[in-house]
């Protein structure tokens, strides 16, 4: 063989050899698609939503490993896509832009505060999608925890190691275009923030007068409240919550009712980790849960309450737990039940019988522990006025005596006196619920009537003045109260109520939620020592055929 020819064999084996190894290279990339995440917000946040597709998209590229999908092919297909993005739509996108991994997800702003949601699904495995969230406590943050949410999905997902130049951006001049990168584009918001120092919660809304004449709105709890922890997304209907340290390791779990399910959480480490659930009972329907120690054995009860499978009479139960497993204390109850708290004062269970001519036609009654049920001590509200799950009682004319405040049919609120003798109803109308009670069909063959249900009231000292005010929802209705069987709720607040000598008046009042609260309760989430307000709030009822429900838990710190 000559030189020539020699030197052309050599050739081409290195050839090959680079086509192979580029070959391989090719072979294991990683294609990735990223889907423009939904907004939840009281306002237009395009520019949000496009910076951080654009900055994840610049962050989570990586020559040789990963691929992101160019958002113009995205878009192109999403054109085409008439299904909300869930985990099965996401893996048939990525199936027809040949990716193999999918990231989609949320941003929800409430207030200054801005969380990210994310998932990523991989496209032929058959894994839930993974789950990683972010939260900023303002607009400015938001770069930095994008760079901590690409450093996790890096390391998670795709094996890689953080990139050194995520971890500090720089600012931009003043003269510098801000369509020009999203990174500048987030960082003019950060700019145009206001400091650290002045910054108010999302949670309160201050600086106004009482439209009800009760004085100035809720100024911030604390200097740098505005601090919101959420949870990821559920697809279930969370009915109701609790917390209480039912396993007795000092600190609270939270338990969440679904329709025919009991839920209990913990949080650690900020994660929100499902540590036990009961089986489903098909036969219940579960409206409302309490969590106190009333039998006062050491172990705090949960009291669920259910209605029957016709949604029309009640079947409650009690259990306790250790956290793993519930134990039965009561199997079948007739009581509607609602645990009361009031600050300085012991947990008191209230209870109502219920009636076939609605939730409200009986009396509300103070239960106590007999040795094996819970029977009634004394009559708190007088029958035909109020139903025990919209009930409270505690200090709230700051008296030290003893006062109940009940939700009339009508979502007024009543104030009673310890004998039950009503001394004053809100001209306004709180509350809001989806819950219902179904009532004897007037026609054969007709639809039963229904009487929704009141929310839960809560005696407490929120804005810690030293002055117990009632802390109720309010949630607005779009079709405003006026159809029976429609009920479209698209904001939330929560509101503070003081009693003034004469009745109650508005003294505060949280920013406006959109979606709407199911439940809410004081408590201390975190395990930290300090009391959160923590609430459900539900972007999507997931009641029209074909959707699915969305809701969140949301706690705020207090004092």
């Amino acid at each position: 063989m000559n030189k020539a020819v020699t030197k052309v064999v050599i050739a081409l084996v290195i050839l090959g050899l680079w086509i192979g190894s580029v070959l391989t290279a090719s072979a294991n990339v990683t294609k990735l698609a990223i889907i423009p995440f939904k907004v939840n917000a009281d306002r237009d946040l395009t520019f949000l939503q496009k910076g951080i597709v654009d900055m994840l998209s610049s962050r989570l590229s990586r020559p040789g490993a990963v691929e992101v999908i160019d958002q113009r092919t995205v878009s192109s297909l999403l054109e085409t896509i008439t299904d909300e993005i869930s985990e099965e739509v996401a893996r048939e996108i990525g199936n027809r832009l040949g990716a193999e991994q999918v990231l989609f997800g949320s941003i929800t702003a409430i207030g200054d505060a801005v969380s990210v949601d994310t998932r990523i699904v991989d496209v032929q495995a058959v894994e839930a999608a993974r789950p990683f969230f972010v939260q900023a406590d303002t607009m400015g943050e938001v770069i930095p925890k994008i760079n901590r949410l690409t450093d996790d999905i890096n390391h998670q997902v795709f094996g890689l190691e953080m990139r050194a130049d995520t971890t500090k951006p720089a600012a931009p001049s003043p003269a510098t275009s801000y369509r020009s990168h999203p990174e500048k584009l987030l960082t003019q918001q950060k700019q145009a923030a206001p400091s650290p120092a002045v910054s108010q919660s999302p949670f309160i809304a201050s600086g106004e007068k009482s439209a009800s004449g009760g004085g100035a709105f809720i100024q911030p709890i604390q200097p740098q409240a505005g601090v919101f922890w959420r949870s990821p997304t559920f697809n279930m209907h969370m009915n109701g919550l609790a917390l209480g340290d039912v396993d007795g390791d000092g600190r609270n779990e939270t338990v969440v009712i679904t329709d025919h399910q009991i839920h209990m959480y913990r949080h650690e480490g900020g994660q929100f980790i499902k540590i036990s659930e009961s089986k489903k009972d098909r036969n219940r329907y579960f409206i409302g849960v309490d969590i106190a120690d009333i039998n006062a054995n050491g172990r705090p009860e949960i009291f669920v309450t259910a209605l029957d499978v016709r949604k029309s009479g009640v079947q409650s139960q009690v259990l306790e737990s250790d956290g793993a497993t519930y134990d039965i204390v009561v199997k079948k109850s007739p009581w509607y039940y609602r645990v009361s708290t009031s600050p300085g004062k012991d947990p008191v269970l209230l209870g109502q019988e219920p009636r076939q001519e609605g939730p409200y036609k009986s009396a509300v009654y103070e239960l106590e522990w007999n040795g094996t049920d819970y029977e009634s001590k004394g009559q708190l509200v007088p029958a035909r006025k109020a139903n025990a799950l919209g009930s409270t009682v505690g200090d709230l004319r700051n008296d030290g005596g003893m006062t109940v405040a009940a939700f009339s049919a009508s979502d007024t609120i009543q104030i009673f006196d310890d004998s039950g003798q009503l001394l004053n109803t809100s001209s306004d109308g709180y509350g809001g619920n989806m819950l219902a009670v179904n009532l004897p069909v007037s026609e054969p063959g007709g639809l039963p009537p229904i009487r929704y249900l009141p929310l839960r009231l809560i005696i407490n000292d929120l804005n810690g003045d030293g002055q117990n005010e009632l802390v109720v929802v309010k949630n607005k209705e779009l079709t405003g109260k006026h159809l029976e069987r429609f009920r479209n709720f698209t904001k939330a607040q929560i509101v503070g109520l003081s009693w003034d000598g004469t009745g109650m008046a508005e003294v505060w009042q949280t920013r406006e939620l959109t979606g709407r609260v199911a439940d809410y309760a004081v408590a201390d989430l975190e395990g930290d020592g300090r009391q959160d307000l923590v609430l459900i709030l539900v972007s999507k009822e997931g009641k029209i055929v074909a959707t699915n429900p969305k809701a969140n838990i949301i706690a705020y710190p207090l004092k």
